[in-house]
């Protein structure tokens, strides 16, 4: 009575799963990185500069206030990174330049770097010194450890944690605080779903 049947069920399964959370911010992150590896990081960041919220309603004072609890003040949060990116993107670099203007030195050493490696990039694949030869590789590495040298000797560690620590603090109180539930929802009532506080 019973038949042996048999099914064929061989092939490929790719279940996408939408990520959420910290680990969407992980891969947000991994794919930036590939932009960057693939050359099209100058693109990648004037399309987030387009896409930056009017100043008016980035700074408006009337729309900072506590958060009523800590859950709210954690939706608060991640809501704010993700609506105001690209204004964020702009403090840290206006901090940056910031930085490169009052420490001329960093300035020059960035400079000089920069031109170093446009030179080694327009330049032959090998050169040779001396009894070696380095290829475009080694070549690389060497501009990478001058540049670096100059960097520390300039005072990069310094401002590097300066700039870092100063965008923290800016984008983190600016995040919590800045209630975006007082904005209005013209744009996609869906990118932010109102959860009712139980």
């Amino acid at each position: 009575m019973s038949e042996n049947v048999n099914i064929d069920l061989s092939g490929e399964m790719n279940a996408t799963v939408e990520k959420k959370g910290f680990q969407k911010y992980v891969n947000d992150m991994e794919l930036l990185m590939q932009h960057v590896r693939s050359g099209a990081a100058p693109a990648l960041v004037m399309g987030m500069l387009s896409s930056r919220r009017p100043w008016t309603q980035f700074v408006a004072t009337e729309n900072f206030k506590a958060p009523a609890s800590v859950p709210r003040l954690s939706r608060r949060f991640y809501r704010n990174i993700e609506y105001f990116q690209s204004n964020y993107l702009v403090v840290f670099l206006g901090l940056f330049a910031y930085c490169l203007i009052t420490t001329p030195l960093l300035l020059i050493a960035m400079v000089a770097s920069f031109f170093g490696y446009r030179k080694l990039t327009s330049g032959p694949n090998t050169w040779k010194i001396g009894n070696w030869e380095l290829t475009k590789t080694q070549q690389y590495m060497v501009a990478g450890a001058a540049s670096m040298a100059l960097c520390y000797l300039a005072g990069a560690g310094a401002v590097l944690f300066w700039v870092l620590g100063a965008t923290v603090t800016v984008v983190a109180l600016h995040a919590s605080f800045f209630d975006i539930e007082a904005l209005p929802q013209a744009e996609n009532p869906e990118q932010f779903p109102m959860i009712e506080q139980v």
